[in-house]
């Protein structure tokens, strides 16, 4: 029995480490890069850069006068997921690989992630059932 857990750790270990190591690769070739803060929904190429944060500001002072009410987070939330949502339109990637590291570093990830299943969930329908150690 050892044995078998020695050896499901260590497949573990090995698909962890091309999991892992397919994304860093995979990630160090991509570039990103940003361009000024348009927001295309008020009309073309509208500055929204200080509009953005009105939402955000206005939920602030409701919710400080209204602490009880719902509305005010709510708002406030909705503040800051429009200030994430124009941080990440404005945000280029640019991928810089040939098609072998492309299918290589999609190999790893894939058979990486699909080994730390296997062990971790699909292997052992009875783990963590009774049994003790």
């Amino acid at each position: 029995m050892e044995k078998k857990n020695g050896k499901e750790f260590g497949l573990l270990l090995f698909g962890l480490g091309m999991l892992f190591g397919g994304l860093v690769l995979f990630f160090l070739r991509i570039e990103v890069s940003s361009r000024p803060l348009l927001w295309g929904l008020f009309g073309s190429g509208a500055r929204l850069s200080g509009l953005i944060f009105i939402p955000f500001i206005f939920g602030l002072v409701l919710m400080v006068m209204f602490s009880k009410s719902i509305w005010p987070r709510i708002l406030t939330g909705l503040g800051v997921l429009f200030i994430v949502l124009s941080v990440i339109s404005t945000m280029d990637f640019y991928y810089r690989g040939s098609m072998f590291e492309t299918i290589m570093y999609i190999i790893m990830i894939f058979l990486g992630g699909a080994l730390c299943l296997k062990i971790l969930i699909i292997d052992d329908p009875n783990r963590g059932k009774g049994g003790g150690l």
